[in-house]
């Protein structure tokens, strides 16, 4: 059966995943294609409202944390399927590799998180927003999350990412520019890849 092709565009906090996640649908739908969106965590269902507490909340276990944060891409399982059954495209801000790279710096066994999420669909392609640390912290000064607010745990969180992206050979960008300059290269990728008609 063909299915629509599964884009994901992954970062840590502040890099911009959802701002591009959200200009690389508008440009596909633009182009004439059927185009779904989906983004995680979902806050607004119940196992989100407890991952919420948890990015809050210090006492609670990293494996909690994690056990919650896949299970809330569990509870949209139904949800992927049917938007790659439908659609051409589905643009997706944060996926499975989140886990992993939080996972990691959170001293979390690789084989354990992979297990976590095993069986839900896999994309297609993975976009890393790299950016510097800093670049995070200025681009959001309050209301910080406990990972948001450890800079040394987000350095941490960013080799993991590019390590990922290393071994799995993802695209990686810079992020740390205008979000134009960010989206034309996010675009290039996806339009060679898949071969979309200029013009």
């Amino acid at each position: 059966m063909k299915r629509g092709k599964f884009i994901v565009i992954e970062g840590i906090d502040q890099s911009g995943k959802k701002t591009q996640s959200l200009l690389l649908k508008n440009r596909l739908k633009k182009k004439g294609y059927k185009v779904g969106y989906i983004s995680f965590p979902k806050y607004n269902t119940t196992i989100g409202k407890l991952i919420r507490k948890c990015l809050r909340d210090d006492k609670i276990s990293v494996e909690i944390s994690h056990i919650l944060l896949s299970a809330n891409r569990w509870e949209a399982e139904k949800e992927i399927r049917q938007l790659l059954e439908e659609m051409d495209f589905l643009v997706c801000n944060r996926y499975r590799d989140s886990n992993i790279a939080y996972g990691l710096a959170n001293g979390l066994n690789k084989r354990w998180l992979e297990n976590l999420d095993l069986g839900l669909p896999k994309q297609d392609l993975t976009i890393l927003i790299d950016i510097p640390i800093t670049e995070s912290v200025i681009r959001k000064t309050e209301n910080r999350d406990r990972y948001e607010r450890n800079k040394k745990f987000l350095n941490n969180v960013k080799s993991k990412y590019n390590k990922l992206a290393s071994k799995d050979r993802w695209f990686k960008i810079k992020g740390d520019r205008s979000k134009d300059e960010v989206s034309s290269e996010i675009w290039k990728i996806v339009e060679k890849k898949y071969r979309i008609k200029k013009g």
